[in-house]
C-alpha cells in the first residue's frame, strides 16, 4: 500500500466528483490518502473517509507527517491539474499520475510539462486518452471512466422535496454553467409549457436566467446526498450540453448517477453518451431533442428497461473505477 497526495486544486465539500470518488476508493483499498483542501482547515488533518484525511498547512504535512510516513511507504501523487506540474515537485513523490479528466482550454498550455513528469496517464475519455496516445506514444496511458455512487441505488422510498414543483419533472443535475445548451433549454421550457424543467447545480460562468420561464426552475447546489431524493422524482433525466471542445471529450459522471436510479437520460449526441446507447438515448439536434423528449413524455406503459439502466450503472460503479486505479498504482510500484 501506498502514500496517495492528491494536491491543492479544490475543496473536498466542493461537490462530489471524480477526485473524491477515487480517493475514497482508494482509501477503501488500504491506502492512505492525503487530500490537500483548497480553503484551510481549523485542524491538522481530518479523517473524512476510511483512510481519507483532508489536510492544508502543507509544510507542516510535509516536514512532519510525510517525512515519518515515507520510512516505510512509497508515495504517489495523484493529480487533475496540468497546472500544478511544478508544486507536486515539493512533495518528492515515488510516482506521479496525471489523471487527464477534461479539455478546458485554458489549461491546455500546461499539460505537455505535466505529462513530462507523469509516470503514468490516465484519462476519462475515449478521445482524450486517443489525443494523448498519439502525442505521446512513449508514455503509458489508460482509459478510467467516470462512475456511479453506490449510494444511489438505494431502494429506499423519498418524499418529494418541497422546492421541486408538481406536475411533470425534465431534470437535470450537474454544474449550470455556460457549455450547457441553454438555447435547447428555453425552446423545450415553451414548446413543454405543462413540463417542468428543472436544474440541480452550482453555478458556473456567465450564463442566463430564466426568469421570464415560469416552468424552468433553478434550484441551486444541493449536497451530494441529497440528490438521490430528487432524482426519484424526475421523470426524465437530461444532458442538454452544447457540442463544445469540453462537452465533447466528457464522461458524464450524472449519466451514471442518472442510471443507477434507474430514470430515462436523454442527452445530446456526445460520443461518450452515444457510446452508452442503449442505456441512454442521445439526440444530434434540437428539434431530434425535443421529438424524443415528446415521445418518453407520451409514454404510458411500465417502464421494462428500467433495470437493464441499473444494471449498467452497476457495472461503472466508482468501485470498480478505484480497483482499476489501484491496479495502476501497484504496478507503477512494483516496477520501480
Amino acid at each position: 500500500m501506498a502514500i496517495i497526495i492528491y494536491p491543492k486544486t479544490l475543496d473536498w465539500t466542493y461537490m462530489k466528483q471524480r477526485p473524491q470518488q477515487l480517493m475514497i476508493e482508494l482509501g477503501k483499498l488500504g491506502h492512505t490518502v492525503f487530500f490537500e483542501n483548497l480553503t484551510p482547515l481549523d485542524h491538522e488533518y481530518i479523517e473524512v473517509a476510511k483512510n481519507v484525511f483532508l489536510f492544508s498547512d502543507c509544510q507542516h504535512f510535509i516536514n512532519n507527517k510525510l517525512k515519518e510516513l515515507r520510512r516505510t511507504q512509497k508515495v504517489v501523487v495523484w493529480t487533475t491539474w496540468s497546472k500544478l506540474r511544478t508544486r507536486i515537485q515539493i512533495f518528492h513523490p515515488d510516482k506521479v499520475v496525471y489523471d487527464c479528466c477534461d479539455e478546458f482550454p485554458q489549461w491546455a498550455q500546461y499539460e505537455h510539462s505535466m505529462i513530462q513528469v507523469a509516470d503514468y496517464v490516465v484519462c476519462t475519455a475515449r478521445t482524450i486518452m486517443e489525443r494523448i496516445s498519439l502525442a505521446y506514444p512513449e508514455k503509458s496511458v489508460s482509459l478510467i471512466s467516470n462512475g456511479a455512487d453506490e449510494a444511489f441505488f438505494t431502494l429506499d422510498k423519498f418524499e418529494k422535496p418541497l422546492d421541486l414543483p408538481n406536475g411533470p419533472i425534465v431534470g437535470y443535475i450537474g454544474a449550470w454553467a455556460y457549455w450547457v445548451d441553454h438555447e435547447l433549454i428555453k425552446k423545450l421550457s415553451l414548446r413543454f409549457p405543462n413540463v417542468n424543467f428543472v436544474s440541480i447545480g452550482v453555478p458556473y460562468g456567465d450564463v442566463p436566467n430564466y426568469d421570464d420561464r415560469n416552468n424552468v426552475h433553478i434550484l441551486g447546489q444541493k449536497p451530494h446526498d441529497e440528490l438521490i431524493k430528487y432524482l426519484q422524482h424526475f421523470d426524465l433525466a437530461i444532458i442538454p450540453f452544447k457540442y463544445h471542445p469540453i462537452t465533447l471529450a466528457t464522461n458524464p459522471i450524472k449519466a451514471y448517477e442518472y442510471l443507477a436510479t434507474g430514470v430515462q437520460v436523454l442527452s445530446t449526441a456526445l460520443p461518450e453518451c452515444i457510446s452508452m446507447e442503449p442505456y441512454v438515448t442521445t439526440a444530434t439536434t434540437h428539434d431530434d431533442f425535443g421529438n424524443k423528449l415528446a415521445y418518453f413524455l407520451s409514454l404510458n406503459t411500465p417502464d421494462s428497461f428500467k433495470e437493464s439502466r441499473i444494471n449498467f450503472a452497476r457495472q461503472n460503479t466508482w468501485k470498480i473505477r478505484g480497483m482499476q486505479a489501484n491496479n495502476i498504482i501497484e504496478n507503477l510500484l512494483s516496477n520501480s
